[in-house]
């Protein structure tokens, strides 16, 4: 099964639109990245110093808001 998950932080514009267009059907980790565990999460996949949000499929980082929900559409299958 892949593993998806998507750092965010509070108040980040970028971060509510992405969350508004999430497809249905995907079984999405949600991890704030202000929090201790989202920092030590995040330190793991080396995205710390990374432009916020952060989508990681497995292995793979992905940045921007177009590029993630792109990505979103396609493990959806709609796309």
């Amino acid at each position: 099964m892949t593993e998806i998950i998507l750092f965010s932080k509070p108040d980040c514009q970028k971060c509510d639109h992405v969350k508004q267009r999430i497809p249905g059907g995907l079984d999405i980790q949600f991890m704030d990245a202000t929090t201790v565990d989202g920092m030590a999460e995040a330190a793991y996949y080396e995205i710390l110093e990374l432009e916020f949000p952060v989508l990681v499929v497995d292995e793979e980082v992905v940045t921007g808001a177009i590029k993630i929900i792109d990505r979103l559409k396609k493990l959806a299958g709609n796309e």
